[in-house]
C-alpha cells in the first residue's frame, strides 16, 4: 500500500491506477472490522493523490459511488482505535479537496448528497486540529453558488444555531 501510494502521486502512473477504484473502495467500505485503519487511510491517500489534478479520475471516483463513501467516513463517530482519528479524518477531508472540489459534476453530486450540512456537523463536533482543515473545505465549497442554500438552511443538533 505504501509503494502505491507513493507511485499514485506521479503523473505519469496515474492514467492506469483508476482501475485500482473498486478495490480501494472495498477497503475503505470495511470499516466493521478492527485494526484497518491504517489500511482505510492509506486507500484514502491513494484515491486522493490518483485524482489531484485528473479530470478522467475525478469522473471515475464520481461513478464508483466514492463520494458517498467519503461523506459517510467525514460523519465524527466512534472510530476505530487501531490507528490515528485525527490522520484518518483529514485525509478523507484532502480526498475530498483533490477528488470533489473543482470539478463542478463532483461538487453538484457532493451537495445533492447533503455534503455541506455532513462537514459543518463535522466542523462542530471535531477537535480543533480537524476543525481547521473542515473550514478550508466548506469555505472552498462555499464558492460554488448552490451551496450556499445548504449553508443557509443548517441547524445545530446540540444547540439549534444556524451556520452564520
Amino acid at each position: 500500500m505504501l509503494a502505491l501510494q507513493a507511485i499514485s502521486a506521479v503523473e505519469f502512473y496515474k492514467t492506469d491506477l483508476h482501475t485500482l477504484t473498486p478495490t480501494l473502495l472495498k477497503v475503505i467500505s470495511d470499516d466493521k472490522k478492527e485494526g484497518v485503519l491504517n489500511l482505510r487511510e492509506l486507500s484514502i491517500k491513494i484515491l486522493s493523490n490518483m485524482t489531484k489534478n485528473h479530470r478522467e479520475n475525478q469522473k471515475i471516483f464520481r461513478r464508483a459511488g466514492c463520494i458517498e463513501i467519503l461523506i459517510t467516513n467525514l460523519q465524527y463517530k466512534d472510530v476505530d482505535h487501531s490507528g490515528n482519528s485525527i490522520t484518518f479524518i483529514s485525509s478523507v477531508l484532502d480526498c475530498l479537496a483533490n477528488a470533489v472540489f473543482g470539478n463542478k459534476r463532483s461538487e453538484l453530486h457532493f451537495l445533492d448528497i447533503d455534503g455541506v450540512y455532513v462537514l459543518l456537523d463535522l466542523i462542530e463536533k471535531c477537535e480543533y486540529t480537524i476543525k481547521r482543515l473542515a473550514l478550508s473545505c466548506l469555505c472552498t465549497i462555499l464558492e460554488n453558488t448552490k451551496s450556499f442554500q445548504s449553508f443557509v438552511e443548517w441547524n445545530s443538533k446540540k444547540s439549534s444555531i444556524n451556520a452564520t
